[in-house]
């Protein structure tokens, strides 16, 4: 990622009206603490906390309920809603993709949700909590071969191995292969160079690695799921609005997953 171009998203959230911090007013909603410990539901979400939003043809944010998680406030959970909601209003406002915003961020889903399959981009936060059941694994494997793409964010880089663990359960002919910048996901929108890329955080401290899992193992061909480890892209969407974080590392953030996302809606 050049200057330039982290300029220009700055430059263009002041278009917007958003704070010098970089996002700021724009961005700006009341945020739920956690989820409730009461869940009842098909699938074990409180349908009341957790709105589903039903197609309408507009994009909508889609964040993955895993099974596993420890305490209160699950992994899965972190960062919501503020940070599904503040990337779907980015996106919306720097692309063309009619990105849909709710209060609530988007929707939140089970695997094994058969409306899962309704949406073609679904994002994991801290998947090293992650054990997928057999159940999980067979959903997942469908919707990734029916043109499903999932986006695995919010971990550090030695829990990667708990992903290549879970996601031999789901895909077992694959493996993840290591993103060097030469990949098509990297210039769908932006030019970043992932080898280059500047995150801060409590997972993120400079350069992670990126991995993705592509159909036969070919990276000619289409990349199922990406995955950042020692990346926490979703935190810095989740405080852009607040100036917890500098700029240009939350510019890099929205760069990312707006790329990713246009890859998959493209793929």
């Amino acid at each position: 990622m050049s200057k330039g171009t982290a300029r220009a998203i700055v430059a263009g959230c002041a278009i917007l009206g958003c704070a010098a911090v970089g996002l700021g007013a724009l961005l700006v909603r009341a945020r739920p603490e956690a989820p409730p410990r009461a869940a009842p539901g098909q699938f074990g979400l409180a349908e009341d906390y957790f709105p589903f939003h039903p197609y309408d043809g507009s994009w909508t944010f889609v964040r993955i309920h895993t099974a596993g998680g420890y305490g209160f406030n699950p992994g899965w959970h972190h960062d919501y809603p503020d940070a599904d909601r503040n990337f779907s209003r980015i996106l919306r406002e720097f692309t063309t993709v009619n990105a849909r915003i709710v209060e609530s961020g988007g929707n939140v889903l089970a695997i094994e949700d058969p409306r899962l399959f309704r949406f073609p981009i679904a994002y994991v936060s801290e998947p090293d909590e992650w054990r997928a059941t057999p159940g999980e694994a067979e959903a997942l494997r469908r919707y990734l071969l029916k043109g499903g793409f999932v986006i695995f964010d919010d971990f550090f880089d030695f829990e990667m191995q708990n992903l290549v663990v879970q996601m031999s359960h789901v895909l077992p002919e694959l493996k993840f292969l290591p993103l060097d910048g030469t990949e098509r996901i990297w210039n769908t929108f932006f030019t970043i160079d992932p080898l280059k890329v500047d995150l801060e955080g409590p997972r993120k401290h400079g350069t992670p690695r990126f991995f993705g899992l592509y159909e036969n193992n070919d990276k000619n061909g289409r990349m199922l799921a990406v995955a950042g480890a020692g990346a926490d892209i979703g935190d810095l969407w989740e405080w852009s609005d607040r100036g917890l974080f500098p700029v240009d590392p939350t510019n890099e953030a929205y760069q990312i997953g707006i790329n990713y996302t246009i890859y998959a809606l493209t793929h």
